[in-house]
């Protein structure tokens, strides 16, 4: 019997026009994923359980705005879609399987359609 593909599995195929636009966003900007790595590591290992993705948004918006003069190659700005917030949490949770719960996370159009 073929088991059936959960959330995270079908990350790699879009489920609906938000999501593809975030996975060229994300492949086209890789700093905003290692961002987002490096401060939700930060607040598990000050004892976060739970971590508010608007959280570490917010803190990539600083760091990619004020504290990274050459967050891109270009030298242009990193603009951050907030519609990018789920699937980032998502994948993050994805390549970090311990920790799969830290996000919040709702479900998202096309959900139903994961076969």
């Amino acid at each position: 019997m073929e088991q059936q593909r959960n959330l995270f599995d079908a990350l790699e195929v879009p489920r609906n026009e938000r999501e593809a636009k975030f996975m060229a966003f994300h492949k086209q900007n890789p700093i905003v994923y290692q961002l987002w790595d490096r401060f939700t590591k930060q607040a598990i290992e000050r004892g976060y359980e739970r971590i508010g993705s608007q959280m570490i948004m917010e803190r990539i918006r600083w760091e990619t705005s004020v504290a990274i003069i050459d967050a891109r190659p270009d030298g242009e700005a990193v603009k951050l879609n907030d519609h990018h917030k789920p699937y980032y949490a998502r994948l993050w949770m994805k390549n970090n399987p311990n920790h799969k719960r830290v996000f919040a996370t709702r479900s998202v159009e096309g959900d139903n359609n994961v076969s």
